[in-house]
């Protein structure tokens, strides 16, 4: 991807800063967001400060970024809320706020961006998904569903845009160096983990970079609605 923008959820650290990061390297503008304030300090980045399932305020900053006159070329829905309990200990509230935020949130979020995609009749959108899916995971269960809708999700938003050169597909990551997903497994989770694996290695940025630029290309036009896993699941 060489013109154009790109946009990225969650940008206030870990991953989604690295990416913006990466991209501002790159020489892209990068329209970042977060719950929190910015923390990249750079002329082509714009932050809004933004709770991504709260919907006027979604709405707000997409026709902010529209009034840019800026392509969206791709958005990267980054933006999640991880779970680490047992199904039967999980609140209620807990339970929303992961669902709100990895679901609604992600479908808020590509709502508004799509608009602007259809207008200019092109965009790449990538989901940012997790091994624990096809894992199965032990204490992921509102976690996995979250994400298995955003998959449903892309297929029908895929449809629903036509003919219109617009993809959505999903990374399914592993585990990420300097992220802060080792930290917060204890060494036996961590373990069971990566024997889980046939690549149990920690990604690094660059790794996740590549895969998000080949299904940001031009020339992935009709790779749509996939789903790539990371470590060899």
């Amino acid at each position: 991807m060489d013109k154009g923008s790109v946009f990225i959820t969650g940008t206030s650290r870990g991953l989604g800063k690295a990416l913006a990061e990466r991209f501002l390297q790159a020489g892209l503008a990068v329209y970042g967001c977060s719950r929190q304030a910015r923390t990249i300090d750079h002329q082509d980045y714009r932050h809004f400060a933004v709770d991504v399932s709260d919907e006027p305020s979604v709405v707000s900053m997409l026709k902010q970024i529209a009034a840019l006159k800026v392509p969206v070329n791709l958005l990267i829905n980054n933006a999640g809320l991880t779970q680490a309990s047992l199904g039967i200990l999980t609140r209620v509230e807990s339970a929303k706020d992961i669902l709100n935020t990895n679901l609604l949130g992600n479908f808020l979020v590509s709502r508004e961006t799509l608009k602007l995609m259809q207008r200019q009749r092109y965009g790449r959108i990538v989901n940012f998904s997790s091994i624990n899916v096809p894992l199965g995971s032990v204490g992921s269960a509102l976690y996995n569903a979250s994400k298995a809708g955003v998959d449903a999700m892309a297929k029908v938003l895929t449809r629903e845009c036509g003919n219109a050169d617009i993809t959505i597909n999903t990374l399914g990551l592993s585990l990420v160096a300097n992220s802060g997903m080792l930290d917060s497994l204890n060494p036996k989770a961590l373990a069971a983990k990566q024997e889980a694996l046939l690549k149990p290695k920690a990604l690094k940025v660059e790794e996740i970079m590549h895969a998000v630029n080949f299904f940001a290309s031009p020339l992935a036009r009709n790779i749509s609605c996939q789903t790539v896993y990371f470590g060899g699941v």
